[in-house]
This record gives C-alpha cells, sequence and structure tokens, in this order.
C-alpha cells in the first residue's frame, strides 16, 4: 500500500464507537492518565448540569418515549430511549453518562412526564453543562483518533507542530479562531472567528436576546450550541431574560445563531485540519492526489 493511501485511510468502525465513550482511545493506547482525566472530566460537566434538569433530558430529546410500550408509535428509537438512549444531542456523544442519566431520570408515568416538560430554574445554564459534557468528549475522542492516526502514520516520531488537532478544534468551540492563532495561522483565525460572532451577535439581537432558547427551539439549539462560547454568553446572559411578547424578528433571530452555529463547525473542522496537517504535512504525491 501506497505512502498516499495509507495516510488518508480511515481507522475503522471499532474506533468510532470506543471514541463514544470518554478516555476508552487513550486506555487503548496505554495513556491512562488522560484515560482517567477523559473520562472524568465528561462525567463532571453532565453531572454538573444533570442534577438541576434530570427528567428535563427527554424533552430536549429528538424522541421522547411517550408512547406506550407496544403501542402504536412505537418506534425502536423510543424503545431505546426507555433503556436509557434517548437521541439528546450532543450529550449523546458522551453515552455512558447521557445513558445512565437517563436511566435514573426515566420515569414513564403522567407525572414524570409532566416533569419532562416542566422549566426549571437555571436550566439555561445546567443544559448547557450536559451539552458541554458532550461536546468535550468529541474533542477527547478528536485527541485519541489522531494519537491513533499518528502512531500508525508516523511511528512514535514526536509531530512537528506544538499545536494539538483536537485542542485546537476545542479552542474553536469555545471561541472561534482561536483554533487557528494556537496552530499559527492568527490573520485567518480572525477573519473567521469574526465572520461567526458577527452573525451571532446579528441572531440575538434581530431576537432581542431570546433566540437561542434549548426549550422552546431545541432542535434549532443543537445547531447554535456548535459555537460553545456563544450559548454560554446567552445561556448567562440572555437566557433568563423574560419574554413578553415574541419579537417580530424572532424566527430570523433564531435562524441566523443556527448560522453561526454551522459555520463554526467548518473553523473547527479547519482548525483540526491545519494543525494536523503542521504536524504531519501530506506526502506531495498525496497532495496532487487531493
Amino acid at each position: 500500500m501506497s505512502a498516499a493511501t495509507n495516510h488518508t485511510r480511515g481507522l475503522g468502525h471499532l474506533a468510532f464507537l470506543q471514541g463514544l465513550v470518554p478516555g476508552l482511545l487513550h486506555y487503548r493506547l496505554g495513556q491512562k492518565r488522560l484515560a482517567a482525566l477523559a473520562l472524568g472530566s465528561c462525567s463532571l460537566l453532565f453531572l454538573l448540569g444533570w442534577l438541576c434538569v434530570r427528567e428535563r433530558l427527554f424533552y430536549w430529546a429528538l424522541l421522547t418515549p411517550d408512547s406506550p410500550p407496544g403501542g402504536r408509535g412505537t418506534t425502536l428509537l423510543q424503545t431505546l430511549a426507555r433503556c436509557g438512549l434517548p437521541l439528546t444531542l450532543p450529550e449523546l456523544l458522551n453515552l455512558p453518562a447521557n445513558a445512565l442519566g437517563a436511566v435514573l431520570a426515566f420515569d414513564s408515568s403522567p407525572t414524570g412526564e409532566r416533569l419532562w416538560r416542566m422549566p426549571r430554574d437555571l436550566e439555561h445554564l445546567a443544559g448547557w453543562l450536559t451539552a458541554a459534557s458532550g461536546m468535550l468528549a468529541a474533542f477527547w475522542s478528536a485527541a485519541g483518533h489522531w494519537e491513533l492516526r499518528r502512531r500508525r502514520d508516523g511511528g512514535h516520531t514526536p509531530p512537528v507542530a506544538v499545536a494539538h488537532p483536537g485542542l485546537c478544534a476545542g479552542l474553536s468551540w469555545l471561541a472561534p479562531g482561536l483554533g487557528h492563532w494556537r496552530a499559527g495561522q492568527r490573520d485567518k483565525g480572525l477573519v473567521m472567528g469574526l465572520a461567526v460572532v458577527v452573525v451571532f451577535a446579528m441572531g440575538l439581537l434581530f431576537a432581542h436576546g431570546h433566540a437561542v432558547d434549548r426549550a422552546n427551539a431545541s432542535v434549532w439549539w443543537i445547531g447554535q450550541n456548535l459555537f460553545g462560547g456563544g450559548s454560554l454568553f446567552a445561556a448567562l446572559v440572555t437566557g433568563p431574560w423574560r419574554m413578553e411578547a415574541a419579537p417580530p424578528h424572532l424566527d430570523l433571530g433564531i435562524g441566523l445563531c443556527t448560522v453561526a452555529g454551522l459555520m463554526n463547525l467548518v473553523v473547527m473542522v479547519d482548525a483540526y485540519t491545519v494543525a494536523e496537517r503542521s504536524a504531519f504535512p501530506l506526502p506531495k504525491s498525496a497532495e496532487v492526489a487531493a
């Protein structure tokens, strides 16, 4: 197999599935301290948020398990939700904590279903914390995948660059462009970061601060949360504001904040790629093929 083909070859489905358990990839690599840190940090973030929201997790899921077992409308996904696997994103990326929290909070009685729909104090911040645990799990997984690929393609030779791709992606989630700054492309990071922040700020402005609301626009919120720093700002500052009447441009604001989050997804991926290529540049044959 040529060097170019080996460089672009994936790591397989097993590595992907192992990435859903924080720290498992690092444990596989023999990095036991990092494995414990990954599992502990993701679990702690989830626990801090879950202590507030509990049953509210099901209300934020893409599919709630509110159909009776075996009844009309029951699907495989609803059955999985009953077993502790609700499609709650991005918490699902932190699979063990999400499953355990769902099992502990699940209550199929009418009282339990009412609790799913009941707003909670500080739920804006708590929902951000549980979601942050999923995003952090994704970044730990990205770090593990990069280390696996580094050992496969470059042996145990230390990378050329200091910037770690997983870290750069995580920094970009919190502050768009910060990952590029860490990877050495400051001008590019500044331009991309300003673009994301401006679009997100316009969304908040049009919606009078009510664009980022997980309870009332949970599907849109998944995209908005891809800009972690912006969704945290909304959770701390604009989220608790009471909405006396719907702003005339609320839908536009929600859409703009979601677009900003999707833009930041591109920024995160690019920051990861920049750091990866600075550590192990593609062979010339691979660059020509790309």
